[in-house]
């Protein structure tokens, strides 16, 4: 059985392509032949090229509607040729769009992109064999909307590494010059991770409220949208005299030490998200063992329901952080830390994908 997972490469595109690579590690671990083939983000002219690559039995193909551009055109194409092969086809799909969605901006881009992408789950329910999803509601919303199989869909919830070596967090928040409460809010500077949201409170948190991000991400080509976001934000903390607001913007990575410096300094990991992203964030708090403080959306809430690693908040994020800091409870919450990972490490979804490919032969 020989398997070719397709996804990103590192240097066009990082959250689904570093979290594909572990994926691929740990299945390999389990003596399947699988290997990485990759292509470029936002370039159809390098997924063209791999196609003839794919002499293998299983393809995998890890999806995000818009990857390639031009409003996921491109896979109107890709997913017949892929169909056409001799291989099983499984597709991973990191975001699922709701026909209830309301989108906001420009009319004819959002009519573009609803109606676009409604054809291609149709499209990738047509031609795949198997479906991965990594929340219920995302299963949920294919089956309900788009007329799906629900015995053509699995659910993986989203893992982590369980063998990470975390560093006393004093001693780096001696490195960093942090002292006291620090609650982290790190990644792309977007309107939809609602750090703006924190801000408004932020006179009512009892601690420093870091903010990291990297003014040059390579998930997020808009590079204007984020220099306006970080300058309203900068400006925000200066026109209202907040005293308890770090920024460090920086070119830092995931693969650089220093990223996860910032989550083991971190008392508590802050999430505002203003829409239902599936987040790597998360689960780098969860394999520093760092509890989550997060808006109520559908990612969230189904992990609230499972695990004592996070608190959702409606309104008042101070209420929250105060109760969440309390040492009763923050113990508890390590400890649920401790329970996501044991039960949703890369080892055992690496067992789980084994099995899973093996079905399809």
């Amino acid at each position: 059985m020989k398997v070719a997972v397709i996804l990103p490469s590192r240097k066009s595109e990082k959250a689904i392509s570093s979290y594909t690579i572990e994926i691929t590690q740990s299945i390999k671990k389990q003596k399947v032949d699988v290997e990485n083939v990759f292509y470029e983000a936002g370039s159809v002219k390098s997924f063209f090229k791999i196609i003839p690559k794919l002499n293998h039995d299983i393809i995998h193909l890890f999806h995000e509607y818009n990857i390639l551009g031009n409003f996921g055109i491109p896979f109107f194409l890709i997913y017949p040729i892929l169909f056409l092969k001799k291989s099983a086809l499984v597709t991973t799909m990191s975001t699922i769009l709701s026909q209830k969605e309301e989108f906001k901006g420009n009319p004819l881009k959002n009519f573009l992109r609803k109606y676009l992408y409604f054809f291609q789950n149709r499209l990738i329910n047509w031609t795949s064999d198997l479906v991965i999803v990594t929340m219920k509601s995302h299963k949920d919303i294919l089956v309900n909307e788009y007329g799906f199989d629900q015995d053509k869909i699995e659910i993986f919830t989203s893992g982590g590494p369980t063998n990470f070596k975390i560093t006393p967090k004093q001693k780096v928040k001696k490195e960093l010059k942090l002292k006291g409460p620090v609650y982290l809010i790190i990644g792309n500077l977007v309107q939809d991770h609602g750090i703006h949201l924190i801000l408004k409170q932020s006179k009512k948190i009892d601690g420093t409220i870091l903010i990291v991000g990297n003014p040059n991400p390579i998930n997020d080509r808009n590079r204007k949208r984020i220099k306006d976001y970080l300058k309203s934000l900068k400006d925000y903390v200066k026109e209202n005299n907040i005293k308890n607001v770090r920024f460090d913007i920086l070119d830092i990575t995931d693969e650089h030490p220093l990223w996860w410096k910032y989550f083991s300094a971190s008392d508590i990991v802050l999430q505002p998200y203003r829409k239902g992203i599936g987040s790597g964030i998360f689960l780098h708090a969860m394999a520093t063992r760092t509890p989550v403080v997060s808006s109520d959306t559908e990612f969230f809430r189904e992990i609230y329901k499972k695990f004592d690693c996070l608190e959702i908040v409606g309104e008042n994020y101070g209420k929250v952080i105060n109760e969440v800091m309390k040492s009763k409870n923050y113990k508890k919450m390590v400890k649920g830390c401790e329970k996501y990972l044991k039960e949703n490490n890369w080892d055992k979804i690496g067992k789980r994908y084994k099995e899973l490919y093996e079905s399809l032969i």
